[in-house]
């Protein structure tokens, strides 16, 4: 069977991610909280009758990086699939949040999902196929989070995706890879940033969202934003001139302080 590889699959997107390719896929999960990916490892096996490899790793540091890497190039069990989804955020704004504290955002949301696509692409195109999803965010559309270095880490992640998927190498290639661009997503990553889960016109349920990003996958398209109100949102921002963004952007400056700890 063909393997997927997770990383954040202990909670949000990237559980639903494992849960969804479970029936097709042997999968390779990756989180800091390996408790939680052995529930989950149990949970799927017993279901599907998948086989499931946990690998611990944290992969804000180039070292924690290591053992993803590493699984990402081998040629014996060869991963088909790699989902990027590891992140984090922070409901306070980058004018007041410790740098260091910004810094590792950056380090997790742009320098170790970067590090990990062009690891799977170069691997992939050595084996002449494969399939990669970074999972960015509306917000790196354009400036819709200000005082905010989330949005910056996003951006980069979708425009190494764009980058690479126009490029000839990738186009002369079975290799696809896609960027998917959530809006608000009703997951735990919010409640561990601070922001509440409101069931209003902003929130995109987790199934729908992977369901549509799976689907977009197969039908070769570049990014994928799920659900028509967020389509139409990413037009307007990205027709606006960003210095528009002083108007419509949520400012998270304004929100009350508190560092909440990062997504596993």
């Amino acid at each position: 069977m063909a393997i997927a590889l997770i990383t954040g699959a202990s909670s949000g997107i990237g559980e639903e991610f494992a849960r969804q390719l479970a029936p097709a896929y042997d999968l390779v999960l990756v989180a800091r909280n390996t408790a939680r990916l052995g529930q989950l490892r149990k949970e799927l096996s017993a279901a599907y009758g998948t086989r499931v490899e946990v690998l611990g790793a944290d992969v804000s540091s180039k070292a924690g990086r290591a053992p993803v890497l590493a699984r990402l190039t081998a040629r014996d069990e060869p991963v088909s699939l790699f989902v990027n989804c590891a992140g984090m955020g922070y409901a306070t704004g980058a004018s007041r949040n410790p740098v260091d504290d910004e810094m590792y955002m950056l380090e997790v949301n742009a320098t170790a999902k970067i590090h990990f696509s062009l690891t799977a692409v170069q691997a992939m195109l050595a084996r002449g196929s494969g399939s990669i999803i970074n999972v960015s965010s509306v917000c790196g559309i354009a400036p819709a989070w200000v005082d905010s270095l989330y949005g910056t880490s996003t951006a980069a992640v979708l425009r190494h995706t764009e980058e690479m998927a126009y490029s000839r190498a990738l186009r002369n290639s079975d290799v696809r890879i896609m960027a998917l661009c959530p809006g608000d997503v009703l997951t735990d990553f919010n409640n561990r940033a601070g922001i509440p889960n409101r069931t209003d016109w902003g929130w995109v349920d987790v199934s729908v969202l992977v369901r549509v990003a799976l689907a977009d996958l197969r039908k070769g398209k570049t990014v994928s934003i799920p659900s028509a109100r967020y389509k139409l949102l990413s037009f307007l921002i990205r027709t606006l001139p960003n210095s528009w963004s002083r108007l419509y952007g949520f400012d998270l400056g304004q929100q009350h302080p508190g560092i909440p700890g990062p997504e596993s």
